[in-house]
């Protein structure tokens, strides 16, 4: 290509990679949250209160959040269930799903940023689940959707009880425009298809059908089955959270803790983040760093050690990567990206 000066440039000096922005996002967040911490905490309480954390408190809280790369698998296996109707045989199956979700989450923890472990389970469902590579993006993309959209409703749920705690307006409020607008991005995301497929261009067209089928996921019996699975995510975070804070010696209102608890979470699975890290922490300091009987410094040691907790759940899942890997679907059932359009699999 021939820019505006008559000189050639590369594709490659053109194109910002994806995961390098990521990465920029990440490091301006956490730039962001230490410039508001050393300006609002005392470094010696931060450093008192990670001297005191009880070791076995954590384990505790380190195999609770674990239990969270289960349900994720069992979610991501109900999304491909319900998008996919033709028979279970021509689906990867849960212990392949398993395995994907708990490797994507190695890989998350080893690579810098968080997106990187979405691309993983991506390749992963193209080489293992013998998924086309349009249908594993797609339902990659739904699985993280959908989990954003319960965690946005539950997040919504817990506001009049807020309210009634005592928090502060202006967290309920923010929480709230970050809740709704999630919400509302979910519903525009439904008709993205529609919307794309009124634009008479081919290539326009064919780029609509990554979005299409989310439809599937939110019929009844699917509905119920991921709610169910977001009620649990969010409480073994909330165990999680609550087994760091008695590891620090810290008493917390459990049902406060709880009631912000969605909102971290969606801080957690950011996927510009490394482990959330810095919007975590920013969140945390928003929400549990308000309320009465928790300081700021105490807030950001117990942030930082839930971080840590993320990482080593990440890194102890490298184990599910050793052994053979198999795929589950009949080779026969390859497709070519037609399985988003409701066809029957080739034979």
């Amino acid at each position: 290509m021939i820019d505006d000066n008559g000189a050639e440039t590369r594709p490659w000096q053109r194109r910002v990679p994806v995961r390098s922005l990521s990465l920029i996002c990440s490091i301006l967040l956490l730039a962001l949250g230490a410039a508001v911490m050393f300006r609002r905490v005392d470094w010696r309480d931060v450093t008192t209160v990670w001297l005191r954390l009880d070791v076995r408190w954590l384990i505790a809280a380190l195999v609770v959040y674990w239990l969270q790369y289960p349900l994720n698998s069992i979610r991501l296996h109900r999304v491909i269930r319900a998008v996919f109707t033709w028979p279970n045989s021509s689906l990867p199956n849960l212990r392949l799903i398993f395995r994907v979700t708990c490797g994507a989450g190695f890989i998350a923890a080893a690579a810098p940023v968080g997106l990187v472990g979405d691309l993983a389970k991506i390749a992963a469902l193209r080489l293992f689940g013998r998924m086309s590579m349009l249908d594993a993006t797609r339902v990659t993309l739904f699985d993280r959707i959908i989990g954003t959209q319960w965690l946005s409703v539950l997040g919504l749920a817990t506001l009049p009880a807020q309210r009634w705690m005592g928090v502060k307006e202006h967290v309920i409020a923010t929480q709230a425009l970050v809740f709704s607008g999630l919400v509302v991005c979910v519903v525009v995301f439904v008709f993205i298809p529609r919307i794309i497929r009124l634009i008479p261009i081919s290539l326009v067209t064919d780029f609509a059908q990554l979005f299409t089928g989310y439809g599937a996921v939110l019929r009844p019996l699917p509905t119920i089955i991921q709610f169910l699975i977001a009620c649990a995510n969010v409480l073994t975070a909330w165990s999680t959270l609550y087994l760091i804070f008695q590891a620090a010696g810290l008493s917390p209102n459990p049902w406060v803790v709880a009631s912000f608890v969605p909102l971290l979470q969606l801080m957690n699975s950011v996927p510009f983040l490394y482990m959330g890290w810095g919007g975590r922490e920013i969140a945390m300091a928003a929400t549990l760093g308000t309320i009465g009987g928790i300081t700021m410094s105490e807030t950001l040691a117990v942030s930082t050690a839930w971080g840590i907790a993320l990482i080593v759940a990440g890194a102890f899942n490298g184990l599910f990567l050793l052994g053979n890997w198999t795929s589950a679907p009949d080779p026969r059932a390859v497709s070519n990206g037609n399985w988003m359009l409701g066809r029957d699999p080739p034979t």
